[in-house]
């Protein structure tokens, strides 16, 4: 009987153990809307935004070994990070390069310039840092033709601990990149 109730007690207290809340982010690009850009030049638009299944889902991504990844359960995108990534990309990138890069595939017949964005890694590392991969190419579209082809490997120490840090690193990455890209055109 003594067992019985101490099986009891045990599914009861382990029951009641608190259940950490669930916190989602939103990327956003921090470029003041509307911002001014110039009205004459190339029309670019972005094109495909491709991004590595393993940080596709809801949960931040960190790496807790070489090799080895978790996503978190309670800190997760508030979106798939595919989409956020198009309108942070291509708000940055305007912002950097002084146009407007469209970022949606509407109005493709009158782009002078597609960019291509690859991310392969995006996620913290069991070093305290973020780690950004990505591959981007500038094609001319009236010659048809590659007008260049860049990566960017970058890592970002974080503030802090915790994940409100890891999206702040994430993100002065993103930005990072978007310069870099915004050099390309």
């Amino acid at each position: 009987m003594k067992f019985l109730a101490l099986i009891a007690i045990l599914l009861v207290t382990s029951c009641t153990s608190p259940v950490p809340p669930l916190k989602q982010y939103l990327l956003r690009a921090d470029v003041p809307i509307p911002f001014t850009v110039e009205a004459s030049g190339a029309v670019v638009g972005l094109g495909i935004v491709t991004v590595a299944p393993y940080i596709d889902g809801l949960g931040i991504v960190l790496e807790t070994s070489d090799g080895e990844v978790r996503a978190a359960r309670h800190h997760q995108w508030a979106e798939p990070l595919r989409e956020s990534l198009r309108t942070f990309l291509a708000l940055e990138i305007s912002g950097q390069a002084g146009q407007i890069i469209r970022a949606h595939n509407s109005g493709e017949i009158d782009w002078q310039r597609r960019i291509d964005i690859r991310i392969d890694e995006l996620h913290g590392t069991a070093n305290g840092e973020a780690r950004l991969v990505a591959y981007w190419t500038v094609f001319d579209t009236v010659e048809r033709s590659v007008a260049s082809e860049s990566s960017f490997i970058e890592t970002e120490a974080l503030s802090a601990d915790g994940y409100e840090a890891l999206i702040a690193a994430e993100k002065k990455l993103l930005r990072k990149l978007s310069s870099a890209i915004a050099a390309t055109l």
